[in-house]
């Protein structure tokens, strides 16, 4: 599954070189953490020789513990991803203080609630038998929704653009609730199965974008949580569910970015943080609205056509839901809620789909879908 051992024959940095770097690494992992976890937090806090040294100490640590036969899908996956970075094939150069930063880091990480086994925990051989970590969305589904999006990120109107995004949630929620109609049925009441998985942000605009998305998750029945410093969220959900955020995600993370450039293109003065932001804010807002009324407008014809009756489908979603807010406080039983601090009127109205959003901005909070771990 994993081509990582052509990809990281790198030279050994010795055993007491990397000895403290790899115990750091164990530990890190026993305590929640996972590969793509570490390289981003590495990422963010230090500088270029710890990352290429997390990388190295990874992929090193990988081909020692057999991962690719004994980890979890989801784990190898991540691998996989790294294994693809460029420069992976170049050692890794670290002098002693590169080493001791690393470690230093990874040690004091916090814990964070477990998504998948640890290495301490891993089979000897991964079952084969084991399903896929996160459903796919249906490939033709995915490939509809995959076009309407894509139009949506190139088109010069912010009104088409949501017409077209709002019509890929509605493909998106009428399959998912087949698709969770149809298991009831063929499971019965066995227990639905809910999933964490964790996103990684990027400066700048991190609130922003942990609101863009919490709007989404919404609207697909997921709930986030957001971990301010660590720049990364948890989303709670379905796998179906999660895979379906993942997709909207990626688009609308670039629709809003091309969004705030033509609107602080078409100022006349220079644009500053605070209008951004704002900007970004309406966005995610407004957004979120239209996602949740494409969801809305999906299951009533679904329902109004026949395909799904509604004895079938409002007890199979009350159940989902109840599912995701279990295990939502499970994972993390003391969460607040993030109020927004006033935000400026000029990046709130700039945006003339976010504008039509009747709301104050002095007044607008975030939603109580996007929480921060306490």
């Amino acid at each position: 599954m994993i081509a990582m051992a052509d990809r990281t024959q790198v030279r050994s940095q010795g055993v007491s070189d990397g000895a403290a770097v790899l115990s750091a690494l164990h530990g890190a992992y026993e305590r929640g953490w996972q590969p793509a976890d570490l390289l981003h937090i590495t990422r963010r806090s230090l500088s270029a020789p710890e990352a290429r040294l997390a990388v190295w100490a990874i992929l090193h640590d990988a081909r020692l513990s057999h991962a690719p036969a004994r980890a979890s899908r989801a784990w190898c996956e991540q691998l996989t991803s790294i294994a693809a970075m460029p420069g992976v094939d170049t050692p890794a150069e670290s002098g002693p203080l590169h080493r001791t930063a690393l470690s230093y880091l990874w040690r004091h990480l916090p814990r964070l609630p477990a998504e998948c086994a640890p290495p301490s925990r891993w089979p000897r051989r991964r079952a084969e038998a084991e399903q896929v970590w996160a459903a796919r969305v249906d490939a033709q589904v995915a490939g509809r929704v995959r076009g309407l999006l894509a139009k949506a990120e190139r088109s010069d109107y912010p009104e088409e653009a949501e017409t077209l995004t709002a019509k890929a949630q509605e493909l998106l929620s009428s399959h998912a609730l087949g698709v969770a109609v149809t298991r009831a049925h063929t499971r019965g009441q066995l227990r639905i199965e809910v999933q964490s998985r964790r996103v990684h942000l990027d400066n700048p605009y991190l609130k922003e974008k942990a609101q863009l998305l919490s709007e989404i998750g919404r609207a697909n029945g997921v709930r986030t949580v957001w971990f301010s410093k660590l720049a990364m969220a948890t989303t709670v959900g379905t796998p179906l569910a999660l895979a379906q955020v993942e997709l909207l995600y990626a688009s609308l993370s670039a629709q809003a970015s091309r969004a705030m450039r033509e609107a602080s293109r078409h100022r006349t003065s220079p644009s500053s943080t605070a209008f951004r932001r704002a900007f970004l804010y309406g966005f995610a807002v407004r957004v979120g609205e239209r996602l949740r009324q494409a969801d809305r407008r999906a299951s009533d014809s679904v329902m109004a056509e026949g395909r799904i009756t509604v004895a079938d489908a409002l007890p199979t979603l009350a159940r989902q839901s109840a599912a995701v807010d279990a295990e939502l406080t499970l994972l993390f039983p003391a969460v607040r809620e993030i109020r927004s601090r006033p935000i400026d009127s000029a990046g709130w109205f700039a945006n003339p789909v976010a504008a039509s959003h009747a709301t104050l901005a002095g007044e607008t909070r975030w939603s109580s879908e996007a929480l921060i771990s306490a």
